[in-house]
């Protein structure tokens, strides 16, 4: 198959610009992808040319240029597309992750044999990783990320992807029974949230209460609608008031701001959902925090077992930073491999031997200083290869405060009080898509409140620009 067309690419100084695309290829033999008449990527099998019907515009594409990855790119990953050739008249959504996995490779990687594909370092993915997106007409999809679509509307399903989203927050950091959970910046992703955790409730008969933390008229309107039980308008409420009055807070802001403000009024955990690529706090790498799905939790000898409750795994290697307390040390190596060093030492133990055919990342890591928290995330420029292996957690030590700088004295703070930060990216589409059938209410109200602007494909543009004003909630570009 052929498909020649052009599309607007978008560029690192956040503007746009047109480019021509040729797709040559089919799903058993690969595929050559050019722009301009260059050769742009090449794909081996396992892809489907599918037509774009509508993509979002999310806070991932706001912040597009602030992401590690190569520019100009067709972004948008919230895509509702048709087939083409002999699926023809069936529509999908689609998961964005391009891994081993999704295009049916016999070959996985340790990663996929682990567990989680959608965290392979190979990967590619749609609309933010060299992967052309949905703002473009044609998109190549992973035969196994389209996900047929039975059963939702259409309405809603340009919603899958960050609905799913939305639903992992919920299920990596589950409310409990009695909790009051808050979400700060119900907007585009934090409208979602409310939905999910609406959702979750009802399915699972929980008992939590819903707050919706905003400063804008339209949000406390559309948070009721979709599913908070209070709203706290910050127009009305200082901040300060609320400081300690959320079991869990569900940071969905984009903001160094917000994520403080959710630091002060969290009681137990801040879920970090959505970030900026830019240091936030004092503490760098939080965007690849949340890539990386990893959580950072004050040292103690429960959190030293730490996994995330879908995964059946034991913590077995850990990486303890010299300045980290030898008490810490002693108690970690009665139940595991320990390692201690630099970041540097971490690289090479992870590229020896004592590596080979295991994943190349450690279980925990163990730090003493914001420094270590941050190079434990990303501690070499040249790769985005993390210490501590995905959905892992890193441990701070906090009988070392004085290690701390003025900048980073929330976060120490947030620590001390035995408060815990965790993060999620995208999730499961299957399960989404189950929870919205089960919940129509639901699904009524992603279709009638949340898409707040349509715009014609030629209007990429404006719908952009739109998407940044706070006025609006959730903007669709349209291929019709």
């Amino acid at each position: 198959m052929n498909l020649k067309f052009r599309a607007k690419d978008y560029k690192s100084d956040d503007s746009f610009e047109s480019a021509e695309y040729e797709y040559f290829g089919n799903e058993t033999e690969g595929w050559e992808i050019k722009r301009n008449g260059q050769p742009y990527l090449h794909l081996g099998p396992g892809y489907i040319p599918l037509k774009t019907i509508s993509c979002g515009v999310c806070s991932t594409d706001i912040d597009r240029r602030f992401l590690p990855f190569p520019l100009p790119q067709i972004i948008g990953h919230e895509v509702l597309a048709e087939g083409l050739g002999e699926n023809q008249g069936k529509q999908f959504v689609v998961e964005i992750n391009d891994t081993y996995e999704a295009r049916g490779d016999q070959n996985p990687d340790q990663f996929c044999k682990e567990g989680i594909p959608t965290h392979s370092p190979e990967r590619r993915v749609l609309g933010i990783d060299r992967l052309p997106g949905g703002f473009g007409p044609y998109i190549l999809a992973p035969v196994h990320a389209a996900i047929s679509l039975e059963g939702v509307s259409p309405k809603a399903a340009v919603l899958m992807e960050p609905f799913a989203a939305a639903v992992q927050a919920i299920l990596a950091s589950p409310p409990k029974p009695g909790d009051h959970v808050a979400v700060l910046g119900p907007r585009r992703l934090g409208s979602l949230i409310l939905a999910a955790l609406a959702s979750y409730r009802k399915t699972n008969n929980s008992d939590f209460r819903i707050t919706a933390i905003t400063r804008h008229d339209h949000l406390v309107t559309l948070s009721k609608s979709m599913g908070a039980d209070e709203v706290v308008d910050l127009r009305k409420t200082d901040i300060n008031n609320l400081k300690g009055q959320f079991d869990i807070v569900y940071d969905t802001t984009s903001t160094t701001s917000g994520f403080e403000s959710a630091l002060q009024i969290a009681k137990r955990e801040v879920h970090l959902k959505t970030t900026n690529g830019q240091v936030m706090a004092g503490i760098a790498h939080l965007t690849e925090l949340v890539v990386d799905e990893l959580s950072i939790l004050p040292y103690s000898d429960a959190n030293a077992l730490f996994h995330w409750k879908k995964e059946n795994r034991k913590n077995q290697t850990v990486f303890v930073f010299a300045g980290v307390s030898e008490v810490i040390k002693e108690n970690l190596k009665k139940q595991f491999t320990v390692f201690e060093g630099s970041s540097s030492d971490a690289e090479n133990i992870l590229n020896s031997e004592k590596f080979s055919n295991r994943l190349p990342r450690f279980d925990l890591v163990v730090v003493s200083n914001p420094e270590e928290l941050s190079l434990s995330i990303r501690p070499n420029p040249n790769h985005e290869n993390s210490l501590v292996r995905p959905r892992g957690a890193i441990l701070v030590d906090t009988t070392k405060g004085n290690q701390w700088t003025e900048e980073t004295k929330l976060v120490s703070k947030f620590f001390a009080e035995g408060k815990e930060i965790h993060s999620s990216r995208c999730g499961d589409f299957h399960m989404a898509i189950s929870l919205l059938r089960e919940n129509p209410e639901i699904t009524k109200a992603l279709e009638t409140n949340l898409i707040s602007h349509r715009f014609p494909s030629d209007q990429l543009e404006l719908a952009y620009a739109t998407a940044k004003d706070p006025s609006s909630v959730k903007v669709v570009v349209d291929f019709n």
